[in-house]
């Protein structure tokens, strides 16, 4: 079972990669809102104000607010059925506060904190129910420092 939580845990980054097209060395959960997002398609490059991205089927997928070009403040993804996928904050382009990953169901997926661009402090996961299933902590360099779903 062990072994089953910690797969899931790893399937929820490579879920976010696949989006974003980029691998993270690491093993960190990438940018909550490109999720398992299909490829975005921005009307137009926005530098300041409201942006939003559609994708391919004229859903919307993603909106936040631009600032000198790069996300600031609360962003949120979209699944194609309109739920919310997950709502991450930005400061200058990095993410920067708290992150919430949902599933399709509505339910909570993930959640934790951001500082710099990196994890940090406590990350709890749930189960398909709603249960917490695994709690992962990080220092303030977004290095592991007690994760209960690997071998010692």
């Amino acid at each position: 079972m062990r072994s089953l939580h910690f797969g899931l845990a790893l399937l929820a980054p490579a879920l976010f990669l696949a989006a974003c097209g980029a691998v993270d060395g690491r093993g960190r959960t990438p940018d909550a809102d490109t999720a398992a997002a299909p490829a975005p398609q921005q009307s137009a490059p926005v530098v300041d104000g409201l942006a939003q991205e559609f994708d391919l089927q004229g859903h919307l997928q993603m909106e936040g607010n631009m600032r000198a070009g790069k996300r600031h403040g609360l962003w949120t993804s979209y699944f194609p059925n309109g739920r919310v996928r997950s709502r991450s904050e930005y400061v200058a382009g990095r993410l920067e506060g708290v992150a919430t990953v949902f599933r399709e169901t509505g339910g909570m997926y993930y959640t934790g904190q951001y500082s710099n661009d990196r994890q940090v402090g406590e990350w709890r996961f749930f189960d398909d129910l709603g249960n917490l299933a695994r709690t992962v902590r990080y220092d303030t360099t977004g290095a592991i420092i007690n994760d209960p779903g690997t071998a010692p």
